[in-house]
């Protein structure tokens, strides 16, 4: 797949239409739903979820381990009563395992209305709508008032932000002051390696320490957590195969939902060639 397959995915017919993260997802939500669902059904009766994961990791698209998840917690302060901004929730998988393991309120936050509806759905399978709300808005524009989340995190979407700095500048707006954000996100070892194209945006880490530096966050600090990437629970791995199988087999090739598995698998080939890298960023708005 090439970064021009990976532009065509959501746009126009002619394709001269850039992408948007919305189209891409809203087109592919539906299918996905329903294939996750049917297969969760039939998991369920021969194999107990993974602790706090109670969908097998198959609400999480873009399959972000849950030791990377722990790991992206440790500069927080998730517990009861928090109340935490998950930026680009998707299905809400990231949410629901937080409020799961530490008792927080989360809003799940994406741009794909089909996504949130779907998460709100899975959520209520769950039994998690008092602690798990999703909302359909864009990074750019958080509908919330100023500083009212004590916590803003996002797992490995903010590269689908049309403007990163405009975007971080609103994850800073609506953070408490003196509050931590966490990032995780997959970034390009150097401007020299090309990005993949519309609506996959990733950026270099200096990139993002400039953009994060611009919004007016401080203490800012990275590590390089890509060895830690790979999901390594066989539960999870066999039935997000199974789920991938699935859909391959119910929908035609034309369907955006393979060019966007096809990007996903090159992502994870090209960290797993070291072009691309997987990084944790934490930041604090301060305290005045």
């Amino acid at each position: 797949m090439t970064p021009s397959d990976a532009g065509d995915a959501g746009g126009d017919a002619g394709g001269n239409a850039e992408p948007t993260v919305e189209a891409l997802y809203d087109a592919i939500s539906p299918p996905v739903e329903e294939a996750m669902l049917s297969l969760i059904r039939e998991l369920a009766l021969a194999t107990p979820a993974p602790a706090h994961d109670p969908f097998y990791g198959l609400d999480r698209i873009g399959g972000p381990s849950l030791r990377l998840l722990d790991r992206l917690t440790r500069h927080g302060d998730f517990r009861k009563y928090v109340v935490v901004l998950d930026a680009g929730a998707g299905f809400g998988g990231a949410a629901r395992w937080l409020a799961l393991r530490y008792g927080c309120r989360v809003v799940a936050l994406d741009a794909s209305p089909r996504s949130v509806a779907a998460g709100a759905r899975l959520s209520r399978r769950a039994r998690l709508t008092t602690r798990v709300r999703g909302v359909a808005a864009s990074f750019e524009a958080v509908p919330a008032r100023d500083g009212v989340f004590t916590q803003v995190w996002s797992v490995e979407a903010l590269h689908h932000a049309l403007d990163r700095r405009r975007a971080l500048a609103e994850l800073f707006r609506v953070l408490r002051p003196g509050c931590p954000l966490a990032l995780q996100e997959v970034v390009r070892r150097s401007p020299a390696v090309p990005p993949l194209g519309a609506p996959w945006r990733h950026g270099t880490i200096d990139e993002y320490l400039d953009a994060l530096d611009a919004a007016g966050f401080h203490h800012v600090v990275h590590e390089d957590v890509t060895a830690e990437r790979p999901e390594t629970s066989s539960v999870v791995l066999s039935a997000r195969a199974r789920l991938e199988r699935l859909l391959a087999s119910r929908l035609p090739a034309a369907d955006p939902w393979h060019r966007a598995a096809a990007t996903l698998r090159r992502v994870d080939a090209i960290v797993a060639g070291s072009a691309y890298r997987v990084v944790h960023f934490f930041a604090r708005r301060p305290s005045i």
